[in-house]
């Protein structure tokens, strides 16, 4: 378990902050690697799309999840059961 994970927040108005700042940044990060596919250097896209790809996946594994774990009223629809995926 990373540091992240044990310093969870247990305010609703904070988490819901949390949450809202971040599903923003990761469609950010979706709407600038569209912008890449079209005028980056397929080489440089490809190394975008793994970096975005790792910032997303540690956003969510060690932010996000631990944050709709103990706040699941915050958790999107489209990512409901989660828990449970293969």
């Amino acid at each position: 378990m990373s540091n992240v994970r044990a310093l969870m927040v247990s305010s609703d108005k904070l988490a819901s902050s949390i949450s809202s700042a971040s599903e923003s940044f990761i469609i950010e990060l979706g709407k600038a690697l569209d912008e890449a596919k079209i005028s980056a250097t397929p080489d440089e896209y490809e190394k975008l799309k793994k970096a975005i790809g790792v910032v997303i996946g540690t956003l969510e594994i060690d932010l996000l999840w631990p944050l709709y774990t103990k706040h699941p009223e915050l958790e999107p629809e489209n990512l409901k059961g989660w828990q449970n995926a293969p």
